[in-house]
């Protein structure tokens, strides 16, 4: 069990850690004497390569000298003096790995930079040397904190890191000069410094950028109205920036932490909720009142309903005048939230957070009015007024060590549950008036704080009267704050309030008793049906017939009456503090079936066949009709249970039955249902109740059919022979010799047959989950998508997809839902691969998404470098401009098809055109690899010759693609060589190393023979041209009057190494991937999380989902996450410990996550860390725990953040 500490607000981690308190200490600080060099030239200092084990305490000293060294020399050597004393202190000793060296090297800069940085003070002691530059950069921060110029903004930013370490620094040196010094930082700091966690709310981060936004604006002067409120000037003598939280700390006693978080927590919910019910584009510059009432009705829903439950009066009262009115809510909601903030554990029990909202607010309307005590004839003042612990030692404490002394009882589990108290059983004292006993202030003598439970005895709760209880309801709220029970006895436990577990093979039918009455008064019904022989359902119309099968009744009543019995078994542990009213229900509702269990019988037995028939209109399928006195008692048994069925099969009027406080529709409720406050008026909608109605009524008829035709129905027969054969006419077995009744022989075979019957219906319901699950699974587009195969074929309508369901739209256009909900969401793909306006942002949009979550999946090590490239999509200025190159996974193995089938196809242009079309990735590929190609070889070949060629060359090929004539001037069948040596000259374009500039010139010659030899059938013009003019002499062509043979061989023709450009490198490793990558790029991601992780997220963008607010209007959340006294990462000694079976668990989790272990290997070989340092130990840790640990896993707010960040 946890303690209560002392809530203070989240800080950011400064360098004032214990650890660091060395000028405090009495140990003799390390020196050494102090030599001075006269002509010193100032470098900086290595403020990198440092000691692992001192890098995060000393860094940041190191790295402010070096940036300050230039305008603050005797500065920036106090930082590295402090920063050696850091470190001295850490490690006194030089125990850590390049410890003693650091320290030595630094000592050595610290004796040259003596003499000539104290020649360079400004100040004529160092402390003020200090304190002012420090102030230099605290004034600096101030006068530009609220603007956004860029420039501007680098520089603020420095300044706050310099500005956070001299803090530090001067901390220090004025700690060591004395008290006053230190007196006067701490105000400095309390002036600018001082934590928060989002919204810096002190004067020194007034011009904050979030400050500046005008719903924090507006919800903070909301925050900060305390017009008209009491004690004011008594409030401002202890504090100063007074608001409305500062003043409920006054009054009540709430810590300061817990101010600071919850004045923050309500000024963001009112920003939010402002934000959001506000529809113009301008904000009204005043706090709404609908902001503040939708607050005041989530937060105080449960305590309203708390307090209608109990019969009370609420104490949230508002006057009339509109402004007071959202002054007064803004109190209540801010005493509601500090009270949760200081709870602690009590945050588990909400109805007793509100037994003390009741009473606290109260006393605060009491204040706010100048209400008068009847009781002491003076003005109310809060029970625990006191200092900024009040509240927790007096109200929260008492309570929590109720909580804590209950569960030390529990023998660590294995206490018997009847005999200590958990979470849920003291909260439960809440749901009764009685919990008003306690007071205000609390009697910590009330059998609520008893702990101790006597061995062998008896615990017994004193229960008031219900004239007691009605006259508590009436009393006035005076009467709440003190003592109702004037007499002294002594403290009782009061064990468990409503429930008390018992284990027993009877909860089985007891929980699902509906279930097992339904089915056996079903399987009476179809035996005496089938006894009767009926041919027509309109025969169960029969007098004998239906009086036959109403006698199921009979059976109804007896398990009714077995219901009831075992409903006081097993609440026979609580009989003693259960209530009163509870108690008589039980023992009424066992007299009642008791009562029919007598009357049913008795008159089917006295009016057996003896009828009062009346004959009904010609030609009627009724016929005749009869009835007797046992049908009349039977109808009149059904009407006691229709109040069952109206709560059942009209839910509005259930909620409306259960949350009422009229006596009948109290009664209804006490008669029906157990008196418990949770789960009251939580009915399904009346749509849901139809849906599962008509579930169950598909599931029951056809197993009763099937059960009736296949089961039941044949055994009549064999039973009436057995019932006729008599035992005389055939021996039985030598274990029954003296059986005088053949009631075995029908047991035997009807015990089979009853069994079946009970259990089939899970088989049925089998069944009808999946005919139901499969068509509500189409009709939401669940598991749309499923594997790879079905995404590559989808994945160019994922960004169309991911705009209308992620994005916020600008506007609304009209759309026809019924077919979104129907039809799965679809893309129409441009052919041309050109888009419009709309479809090129939300490609762009899905582009960045999909490459964060790609790279998201490389971080977490379950993709390769490999499979990161050829995930990715290429963000280029062509995607910008309506250009999609989609990921190289979904290409795949494309071109290679291509290639074959055009080296091999015998046809026309048109018919290899269309064949190619049909595969629309197959058509992207051939089509980008080409424009790729033109690309590289423009920017490749320079010479001016050259250049003309390869145009040439190109213009021909287009032309014979325009006319259609690509298969009768080409020899498709040399593509796989031109593809291979293309692949040769992407590899060298790769490496980029100028020793290979003669392999690249003899690639490209190598190409351009093939192309103009091999493959141009009728040869090339451009080439005729180029050797006529060579030939001749003469100028044929203007173009070629400078011909410097061969080509492509001079150095001046070619551009290599390629210019230094990402973009370029990135388009030609592209290339290279789409003629290299072949079958196995289609099991990519070969990892089966990345697999899941990208199905579920492709099948989510086909869902119906609510549409996508923008960020600003989104609602608030808050994410907790769980790590107290749990294991969240492992340790070394843990990871590579041995178990039992002799197999460390890093071990384990390398052989269970093989290729995962890869790629963190290979991703520790690129951020070169080397596998002995201290480094990649850490990463290991990190990387099993992730698998390893629950909580690892855990990213708070880490997560959502990079989600609104993108």
């Amino acid at each position: 069990m946890a303690e209560i500490v002392l809530a203070e607000p989240i800080q950011e981690s400064t360098a004032s850690t214990s650890r660091r308190a060395y000028t405090t200490s009495n140990e003799r600080p390390y020196t050494r004497s102090i030599t001075y060099g006269r002509d010193h030239v100032p470098e900086p200092f290595d403020s990198e390569k440092l000691p692992v084990t001192l890098i995060s305490e000393i860094q940041r000293f190191l790295r402010v000298a070096n940036l300050i060294e230039s305008e603050e020399p005797r500065v920036a050597y106090l930082c590295r003096f402090h920063a050696f004393e850091v470190a001295h202190n850490l490690d006194r000793n030089s125990n850590g790995r390049g410890v003693r060296q650091f320290k030595t090297a630094l000592l050595q800069r610290l004796e040259q930079d003596e003499e000539v940085t104290l020649r360079k003070r400004k100040e004529r002691t160092d402390l003020r040397e200090l304190r002012r530059a420090y102030r230099e950069y605290k004034d600096f921060i101030i006068k530009h904190g609220g603007e956004s110029n860029l420039e501007n903004r680098e520089r603020l930013t420095k300044a706050r890191v310099v500005a956070s370490v001299l803090f530090e620094v001067l901390d220090t040196v004025s700690r060591a000069a004395g008290v006053q010094a230190g007196s006067e930082s701490s105000d400095a700091k309390s002036e600018l410094f001082v934590s928060y966690n989002i919204l810096p709310l002190d004067q020194g981060g007034i011009h904050h950028a979030i400050m500046q936004l005008p719903e924090v604006k507006i919800a903070v002067a909301a925050v900060r109205d305390v017009r008209g409120l009491p004690f004011l000037e008594d409030c401002r003598k202890q504090e100063t920036n007074l608001d409305l939280f500062k003043w409920l700390q006054f009054c009540f006693g709430f810590q300061k932490g817990n101010v600071a978080n919850q004045r923050e927590h309500l000024i963001l919910l009112l920003a939010n909720t402002h934000v959001r019910q506000t529809q113009k584009q301008v904000l009204v510059p005043k706090l709404g009142d609908v902001a503040v009432d939708e607050l005041m009705k989530k937060f105080f829903k449960n305590y309203t309903d708390w307090c209608k439950f109990l019969g009370r009066k609420s104490n949230i009262r508002v006057p009339y005048l509109k402004q007071e009115a959202q002054q007064y809510k803004l109190l209540y909601i801010a005493l509601y939230l500090l009270i949760w903030g200081e709870a602690a554990n009590l945050r588990f029990m909400p109805e007793c957070l509100c037994y003390m909202f009741h009473h606290m607010a109260y006393e605060l309307h009491s204040m706010l009015t100048g209400a008068i005590s009847m009781t002491t004839g003076e003005k109310v003042i809060p029970a625990y007024q006191g200092d900024s612990e009040s509240f927790l030692n007096n109200v929260v404490f008492p309570v929590y060590d109720v909580i804590y002394k209950e569960a030390m009882k529990n023998g660590k589990g294995t206490a018997d549950h009847s005999t200590w108290r958990n979470y849920d059983d003291l909260n439960e004292f809440f749901w009764s008036p009685d919990c008003f006993q306690i007071g205000w202030p609390m009697r910590l003598d009330h059998d609520f704080f008893c702990i101790e439970t006597p061995n062998n005895v008896k615990v017994k709760k004193e229960k008031a009267s219900a004239s007691d209880l009605q006259e508590n309801k009436d009393a006035n709220e005076d009467e709440e704050m003190g003592i109702l029970v004037d007499e002294v006895r002594e403290p009782k436990w009061l064990g468990k309030t409503n429930f008390v577990e018992i284990r027993s093979f009877w909860q089985i039918f007891r929980c699902f008793d509906r279930m097992w009455s339904f089915f056996i008064l079903s399987l009476q019904a179809m035996i005496i049906m089938a006894s009767h022989d009926l041919e027509s359902p309109l025969q169960v119309f029969d007098a004998t017939v239906l009086e036959d099968v109403m006698s199921i009744f009979i059976t109804s009543a007896v398990l009714k009456l077995v219901n009831v019995i075992l409903d006081i078994i097993f609440t026979w542990k609580a009989r003693c503090t259960i209530d009163p009213n509870q108690t008589l229900k039980h023992v009424l509702r066992v007299v009642v079936a008791m009562m029919w269990t007598i009357i049913l019988p008795v008159y089917y037995a006295s009016s057996r066949k003896k009828y009062t028939c009346y004959s009904t209109q010609s030609g009627s399928w009724l016929g005749e009709w009869c009835y007797s006195s046992y049908m009349v008692a039977v109808a009149f048994y059904l009407m006691t249970n229709a109040v069952d069925m109206v709560l059942f099969f009209v839910p509005v009027v259930g909620k409306y039955i259960e949350t009422s406080n009229y006596r009948i529709c109290m009664f209804l409720s006490w008669w029906t249902q157990p008196k418990l406050y949770v789960g009251r008026g939580m009915q399904e909608s009346q749509l849901s109740l139809l849906k599962y109605t008509i579930f169950w009524l598909f599931l029951l008829i056809s197993k009763l059919i099937f059960s009736y035709t296949f089961e039941i129905k044949p055994l009549i027969s064999p039973t009436r022979q057995i019932m006729a054969i008599g035992v005389k006419n055939y021996d039985w077995h030598e274990l029954f010799p003296k059986v005088k009744s053949n009631a075995g022989a029908l047991a035997a075979i009807w015990a089979p047959i009853v069994l079946v019957y009970f259990m089939d219906a899970q088989i049925w319901y089998s069944v009808y989950c999946a005919v139901f699950g499969g068509v509500y699974g189409i009709l939401q587009h669940l598991g749309e998508i499923r594997t790879l195969g079905m995404l590559r074929s989808r994945f160019y309508s994922l960004p169309e997809a991911f705009s209308d369901r992620l994005v916020p739209p600008e506007a609304k256009d009209s759309r026809n839902t019924l077919m979104n909900w129907l039809i799965p969401l679809t893309f129409q793909f441009q052919k041309n691969f050109h888009l419009s306006e709309r479809e090129k942002s939300n490609v762009v949009k899905f582009a960045l998404v999909w490459n964060q979550i790609i790279s998201s999946f490389r971080e977490e090590d379950v993709i390769s470098d490999r499979e990161m490239d050829l995930m990715k999509i290429p963000v280029s200025p062509e995607l910008l401009s309506g250009r999609v190159y989609w990921p190289i996974f979904l290409l795949a193995d494309k071109l290679a098809n291509a290639l074959s089938i055009a080296r091999d196809f015998e046809g026309k242009d048109e018919t290899l055109l269309r064949t190619i079309k049909k595969d629309t990735y197959m058509f992207m590929v051939v089509i980008e690899c080409y424009e790729s190609l033109k690309y590289i070889l423009e920017i490749l070949v320079v010479g001016d010759l050259e250049r003309r060629v390869i145009s040439g060359i190109l213009d021909e090929i287009d032309e014979s693609i325009q006319k259609s004539t690509l298969l009768k001037d080409l020899k498709m069948s040399q593509l796989p060589v031109l593809c291979a040596k293309c692949i040769t000259l992407l590899q060298l374009l790769v490496e980029g190393n100028e020793s290979l500039h003669n392999k690249v010139v003899l690639a490209i010659q190598d190409i351009f023979e093939l192309v103009t030899t091999d493959m141009m059938l009728n040869g090339s013009r451009t080439l005729e041209s180029l050797n006529v003019h060579l030939h001749s002499g003469e100028e044929v062509v203007e173009y070629f009057v400078s011909i410097e043979a061969p080509l492509f061989a001079s150095k001046d023709s070619i551009h290599f190494p390629l210019p230094d450009s990402d973009s370029l490198l990135e388009k030609i490793k592209r290339f290279r991937l789409l003629l290299t990558v072949k079958d196995k790029a289609l099991d990519i991601p070969t990892n089966l999380e990345a697999r899941r992780r990208i199905c579920f997220f492709a099948t989510s963008l086909s869902m119906n989902m609510p549409n996508a607010p923008k960020v600003r209007n989104m609602l608030s959340f808050s994410v907790l996450t769980p790590h107290f006294m749990e294991e969240v990462k492992f340790s070394k000694k843990e990871l590579n410990s041995r178990k039992q079976a002799g197999v460390s668990i890093l071990f384990y989790m390398k052989k269970i996550f093989p290729d995962e272990w890869e790629n963190f290997l290979e991703r520790m070989e690129k951020e070169g860390i080397d596998e002995s340092s201290d480094e990649i130990e850490e990463e290991e840790r990190n990387w099993a725990s992730f698998r390893g640990q629950t909580l690892s896993r855990t990213g708070g707010f880490i997560f959502p953040l990079k989600v609104i960040s993108i």
